[in-house]
């Protein structure tokens, strides 16, 4: 890929200059021997295509800066976020070194992010099992022992990312799919299970990199695993097909359930279509406090074919009322075989003052 970005699904980023590498010194302080250091030239395309001169790259897994060195390099301000104190130090000395500035605080951005704005969040994970042996911290994502609560701590950082960016601004992760005591673990595709339910996803890039290559046995399927996913996504806001919606909620009646419309669909009905132009996100159905009126919804609504969740993870009926009330909202979706989407947000009418 040359300065600008094309439309190939795939590419091999250039080789780093001799004079971005991470210095040997600084390399054998850390307790990771820096293995986990990405390339610059990894970055810079995506730094170029999806921000401006002048505008904030942020890096919520901040590492040894290679994003903010990218982006400095591109005329941006970088702005990092690493949870382990000593190699924040380290990033801070190798751009010291390189007389380049960018903003690296400590600590985990869902935390410590209440200030941070920015225009483009771009970052390559951390990767689950890798034996980490630095100092311990508290959502320090190379300590988790188990998959799931590692996929919880992506969750949790990528939600706060959102919080953070610029409306209609990208969110680009960087991974690739693992193997760990001879078993794949599905790490690219469920982060992009974790970011579809914060984003709008766009196509992703490969990023395939040079490396030796050896000849297999008879039906062994191991590989190299010379690439890696770049996952593209944008905060934005969806819109529902309205015809569609207006004939479910029609049929939701006709089954025999109650419900409120409010928000934005109660409204474009109300004022018929606004000056803007702009459909509702979705339809925001407000339901009695009645748990087996609830359930019995929730499976009708399986059985007309929509995916339930509670902040983007995956339920199924029955739903504690609870649990629902907690979340504030429950969320089914169906998207049709051409692209258009359903969307239901249900909350829960809170029962009267005794």
């Amino acid at each position: 890929m040359g300065d600008t970005m094309d439309d190939a699904s795939w590419f091999q980023p250039r080789t780093d200059n001799a004079r971005w590498a991470l210095p040997a010194d600084i390399r054998a302080r850390d307790g990771f021997d820096g293995r986990d250091c990405g390339w610059v030239e990894q970055m810079r395309p995506f730094v170029r295509h999806f921000s401006q001169p002048g505008q904030t790259v942020l890096d919520p897994f901040c590492g040894f800066a290679t994003t903010l060195l990218a982006a400095s390099i591109e005329g941006r301000h970088g702005l990092g976020y690493e949870i382990d104190p000593r190699r924040a130090g380290l990033a801070r000395e190798r751009l010291d070194r390189l007389g380049l500035q960018a903003d690296i605080r400590d600590g985990e951005l869902a935390t410590h992010g209440e200030q941070a704005r920015a225009d483009l969040g771009l970052t390559s994970v951390p990767y689950f099992g890798c034996g980490w042996t630095g100092e311990p911290a508290a959502g320090q994502l190379y300590l988790e022992q188990d998959y799931a609560g590692f996929l919880r701590g992506l969750r949790r950082v990528f939600h706060s990312l959102r919080g953070v960016l610029a409306d209609d601004g990208y969110c680009i992760a960087m991974a690739e799919n693992i193997v760990i005591g001879g078993r794949r673990f599905s790490l690219a595709w469920d982060l992009a299970r974790i970011l579809d339910s914060l984003f709008v996803a766009h196509e992703e890039r490969v990023l395939c990199y040079p490396r030796p290559v050896s000849p297999l046995p008879h039906a062994v399927a191991a590989s190299n695993r010379s690439h890696e996913y770049a996952l593209i996504y944008q905060k934005r806001r969806e819109t529902i097909d309205l015809q569609a919606t207006e004939e479910l909620l029609r049929a939701i009646e006709a089954a025999g359930f109650t419900f409120r419309l409010y928000g934005s669909l109660a409204g474009w009905r109300e004022a018929g279509e606004p000056a803007s132009g702009r459909p509702p996100a979705d339809a925001d159905l407000l339901l009695p406090a009645d748990q087996a009126r609830f359930d019995a919804l929730l499976r009708w609504l399986v059985e007309q074919g929509f995916e339930l969740s509670l902040w983007g993870e995956p339920v199924k009926p029955p739903v504690d009322l609870q649990c629902w009330r907690d979340h504030r909202y429950l969320r089914a979706d169906r998207r049709g075989r051409d692209g258009s989407l359903v969307r239901l947000d249900l909350a829960c009418v809170s029962p009267p003052s005794a």
